[in-house]
């Protein structure tokens, strides 16, 4: 009776569970290695999204996709190669995909917009100097119209072409050169004297504009009733 009860006792005295020991040492080494993975992949995700945006500004947007693609796939795949610890924990390795996923549409979005990119054309607005101020030129159906009171008729114009960037050089042509008597450019203005054409002719100016290293061709139509 007595040998049951001890028995029993023996049983109910050994511990559950036996918490392991900290090893501090280990611990920060696990941190500092963890660390370095997470600015890795930080880094890496700034990369690709600036890349993948230069690629789709230049045309190549099938290399873009290709490039966002390889990249989440080949991330656990990369990072042994640099000898870059892979966490064991599937919520480490979950935070670390969705890092390089989200900091690379990120980058990517910021690369195809200012200042890094310009993805929008010159804006042209003409005016006429009359009662000596400068007007705006009334439109209708997208074209300019002038009003003109006998074939020889003279306007003082100017376009105002308005960008993001800097400008560094206007020139333009049109459809009927004749009708030009000068014009000169100035501030962001492409001033011109023309001679008016007879009732229901219309004028078609093409616009060469510079900006750094990009040129954007933009047209106006002038109507004269």
């Amino acid at each position: 009776m007595n040998i049951s009860r001890k028995m029993a006792k023996n049983k109910t005295d050994e511990p559950v569970f036996v918490e392991p020991e900290f090893n501090e040492r280990e611990y920060i080494v696990e941190e500092k290695e963890r660390a370095k993975t997470t600015v890795f992949v930080f880094i890496l995700g700034i990369l690709s999204g600036l890349l993948e945006g230069f690629l789709e500004m230049n045309g190549l947007y099938y290399l873009s996709i290709l490039l966002f693609i390889l990249t989440l796939l080949g991330l656990f795949k990369i990072l042994p190669l640099l000898k870059l610890r892979i966490p064991t924990r599937n919520s480490h390795k979950f935070y670390l995909f969705m890092m390089v996923l989200l900091t690379s549409i990120l980058f990517w979005s910021v690369a195809l917009n200012p200042p890094i990119s310009v993805n929008t054309q010159p804006a042209l607005s003409l005016q006429q100097y009359s009662s000596n101020s400068w007007i705006s030129v009334n439109q209708s159906g997208g074209n300019y119209v002038l009003p003109v009171s006998s074939t020889h008729s003279n306007f003082s114009l100017r376009d105002g072409i308005y960008f993001a960037n800097n400008i560094s050089a206007v020139s333009f042509t049109a459809s009927n050169s004749n009708v030009i008597i000068n014009s000169h450019y100035n501030g962001i203005y492409e001033y011109m004297n023309i001679t008016g054409l007879p009732n229901g002719s219309s004028l078609v100016l093409s616009f060469d504009i510079t900006s750094g290293s990009e040129h954007y061709t933009e047209t106006q139509t002038i109507y004269f009733s």
